[in-house]
C-alpha cells in the first residue's frame, strides 16, 4: 500500500496497527509504526497490545515512569520551596513580634540607663547644654566681630 500518509490521531495508529497484522503495510508505514510505538503518548489495548509484541512496551512504559516521576520531583521540590518559604516568614515575623518595641538604651560612664523616661531626660539635657554652648559662642563672636569694627574705625 502506497498511499500512507503520517499518524496524526489515535484512530489512525490503530488502523495501521490493524493493517500491520492483516499484512497489509509497507516497508515504511512498519518504520513508521515502529517509531509512533515507541514515541507516541497514546495508550489502549490495541495499541499496548502492539507495543508489548513488537518489544517497545517495556521502553514506553519506562519512558512514561520517567517523565511522572521527574514531573512529581518538580512538584515535590516546588511544594518544598514553598513551604520553607512560608516557614521562613513565619519565624521572621514571631521573632519580630517578641522584639520589644521602644526601647531606649544610654551607657553613662560604663553604666545601663534603659528606662525610657531617664534616657529622654538624658538627651533634652544634652540638648539644652549645645543649645546654651552654642549661644555663648554665637555671643562670643557677635562681640568679638564689634570689637574689630571698633578698631578699624
Amino acid at each position: 500500500m502506497n498511499n500512507y500518509h503520517h499518524i496524526n490521531t489515535q484512530t489512525e495508529l490503530e488502523q495501521l496497527i490493524d493493517r500491520y497484522y492483516d499484512g497489509e503495510t509497507s516497508v515504511q508505514e512498519e518504520q513508521e509504526l515502529r517509531q509512533c510505538l515507541a514515541d507516541c503518548p497514546w495508550s489502549s489495548e490495541v495499541i499496548d497490545g502492539a507495543r508489548f509484541t513488537m518489544g517497545y512496551y517495556a521502553a514506553h512504559t519506562s519512558q512514561q515512569q520517567r517523565a511522572k516521576r521527574r514531573s512529581n520531583r518538580l512538584r515535590m521540590t516546588g511544594i518544598a520551596a514553598t513551604i520553607a518559604i512560608i516557614l521562613g516568614i513565619g519565624a521572621f515575623t514571631l521573632w519580630h513580634q517578641q522584639q520589644p518595641g521602644d526601647v531606649c538604651i544610654a551607657y553613662v560612664n560604663g553604666q545601663v540607663v534603659q528606662e525610657n523616661e531617664q534616657v529622654m531626660a538624658m538627651i533634652a539635657d544634652d540638648l539644652e547644654k549645645m543649645d546654651n554652648a552654642a549661644d555663648a559662642m554665637t555671643n562670643q563672636l557677635s562681640s568679638l566681630g564689634e570689637a574689630i569694627e571698633l578698631d578699624n574705625q
